[in-house]
């Protein structure tokens, strides 16, 4: 199970059979999934079937805002890896409700995750992709300071639209640099 991770303004923490309404309604606009690669959900049971998988593989956490306990997104660990040569690190992905675009909400999650990420678990790197045409999340990838490493050319059925996959990198060194250039910032 992962732990309970929290910003300013949000609350990460482990989906539940409760989150099954709230997924639901965002997993279901057409404006969410084709940007990360998935069709949008199509009923209820489809969704239920997806959010236990997410409760049963435990490298996902819901994005709630901190005033209610609503999930209005997620953010997950993916591809884990550990080898001699790069060392430990993963993938991270978010969605979140179009409703809560905008707001700073996915970059202060993505940081609360790279804190616990760099701090906590030790991890050496983090990697991160997003569709050609989703300004959005590469404006999130860049506020948190990866940097861009390749393009690929990548087809996916559930959006066609989709030509080719930036993929960025951040180093646990980076991120230290990135953060307190941040903190002065402030």
């Amino acid at each position: 199970m992962l732990p309970i991770l929290e910003g300013k303004r949000v609350v990460l923490r482990s989906p539940n059979e409760k989150d099954l309404v709230s997924f639901f309604y965002f997993a279901s606009k057409d404006s969410i999934g084709p940007n990360a690669g998935w069709f949008p959900h199509r009923n209820l049971d489809e969704t239920r079937s997806i959010l236990n998988l997410h409760i049963k593989e435990a490298n996902l956490w819901a994005i709630t805002l901190r005033e209610n306990d609503v999930m209005i997104g997620t953010i997950s660990l993916n591809n884990l890896s550990n080898d001699r040569f790069f060392g430990k690190g993963a993938e991270i992905g978010f969605v979140l409700d179009d409703t809560y675009w905008n707001q700073g909400i996915v970059t202060e999650a993505v940081l609360v995750v790279m804190k616990y990420v760099f701090r906590e678990l030790k991890f050496d790197y983090l990697k991160v992709a997003h569709a050609d045409f989703n300004i959005a999340s590469k404006k999130v990838i860049l506020k948190s300071g990866f940097k861009f490493v390749y393009k690929k050319h990548k087809r996916y059925i559930e959006n066609p639209n989709i030509n080719y996959v930036l993929y960025y990198e951040i180093s646990k060194k980076e991120f230290f640099e990135h953060e307190n250039r941040t903190t002065d910032e402030i």
